[in-house]
């Protein structure tokens, strides 16, 4: 359960002096926070289920058949809201209660109002540290964890490649043999189109990987799109349309223009499986734009990206869109969702983009459409 305001979260007071609670809603309020008071356990606990507070302000003594100490670990089992004590003991036996609900600190009765304040103040970035402390670990763990299906997947495919070899050199030898209305014929040129199919597919998980043996070229992103767009218009969905602003400023990229066109055909081909309605809308955009560090962490990137002018493909839809579990999961091989399939084409897209020393970054909402911006390295 996130804070409802990084800087000023909604906080509930609980406590059963009702001068003190008072006390405190005052001091609050005039340093621009929002409180709600209760003054019992029980209650407490339907407070935070209701109103969703930032922070909770808990008297370890209340009355009632419920303290502030078992309110609290009631509390933490189903949401990490951070939580002060309210205290004017200091007994061992009542502490060691109150350390097992982690609080995140206490504040001993009496206290004066800038006490309090900073008292706030210091849980409230204690506990978005945590947060951010939790999400890097996290992404750490993704990171190991594709790097290390990368390796297996590029050395599993490239001994695959070499099988589907033999086996299409052995089926086109056949072919070549065979009468021409045979079922041999037949047989063999199945063999062929099968092979090739599985051939694709390997090749998507070798681009995965971010590591396909192709020599960079100069390349113009508004040409490779002109070249593609009859193809992608062909594979509209009927009564979708698809429009094209490319910027004709853009600087060259250095790139294969294999995988490049790989990268625009997936991108577009996902946008269409996402508005498979009438008036689906799909936009292709090409751009120059300044990264800066406080924008990398937005992104899915290769590592240490330097900071400067990047030039941008943008496919834009007004599909269905997706939500945060989607995004965080839509370039995991093979991921798929109800709504569309998209298979290994993303995950190949990400080590492609990679590979080029680029980034993607993602804008998506459900029911509000999908923006997929990838960016490279321009080259002036």
């Amino acid at each position: 359960m996130m804070i409802n305001d990084l800087s000023k979260p909604h906080i509930l007071i609980v406590e059963d002096d009702g001068i003190i609670a008072s006390r405190i809603q005052d001091t609050l309020a005039g340093a621009g926070y929002t409180t709600t008071i209760t003054d019992t356990g029980e209650d407490a606990i339907r407070q935070v289920q209701e109103i969703t507070p930032g922070l909770v302000l808990m008297d370890i003594r209340l009355k009632g058949n419920m303290d502030g100490i078992e309110a609290a670990g009631n509390i933490r089992r189903q949401s990490d809201i951070p939580i002060l004590y309210l205290t004017a003991h200091s007994d061992d036996e009542l502490i060691q209660r109150a350390k097992q609900t982690m609080p995140h600190g206490y504040i001993v009765k009496p206290f004066r109002a800038r006490e309090l304040l900073i008292t706030i103040e210091i849980a409230i970035n204690k506990y978005l540290l945590d947060i951010q402390k939790r999400d890097m670990e996290a992404r750490i763990q993704y990171i190991q964890k594709m790097e290390s299906l990368g390796t297996m997947a590029g050395a599993v495919a490239h001994k695959f490649n070499n099988m589907l070899m033999i086996i299409m050199g052995y089926a086109e030898m056949m072919t070549e043999d065979a009468e021409p209305e045979s079922l041999v014929k037949s047989r063999s040129n199945e063999i062929l189109e099968v092979c090739e199919k599985a051939r694709e597919m390997t090749n998507q998980i070798i681009a995965y990987t971010g590591h396909l043996p192709a020599a960079p070229v100069k390349l113009n992103l508004n040409q490779l799109i002109l070249e593609i767009a009859p193809f992608l218009k062909i594979s509209l969905p009927d009564g979708s349309v698809i429009h094209y602003n490319t910027d004709e400023r853009i600087a060259p990229i250095s790139a294969a223009a294999e995988q490049i066109r790989q990268v625009i055909v997936n991108l577009v081909m996902n946008a269409m499986e996402a508005v498979k309605k009438e008036k689906g809308v799909i936009t292709v955009s090409t751009g120059v734009t300044e990264l800066n560090q406080a924008f990398f962490s937005e992104l899915y990137q290769s590592d240490d990206l330097p900071e400067g002018r990047y030039v941008f493909l943008e496919v834009e839809d007004n599909g269905c869109g997706m939500d945060e579990d989607t995004k965080r999961q839509i370039f995991d091989p093979f991921f798929t969702t109800k709504f569309f399939g998209r298979g290994l084409g993303l995950s190949a897209v990400l080590g492609i983009v990679k590979s080029h020393r680029g980034a993607i970054k993602i804008l998506s909402k459900p029911g509000e459409g999908t923006t997929v911006r990838v960016l490279f390295p321009s080259r002036s």
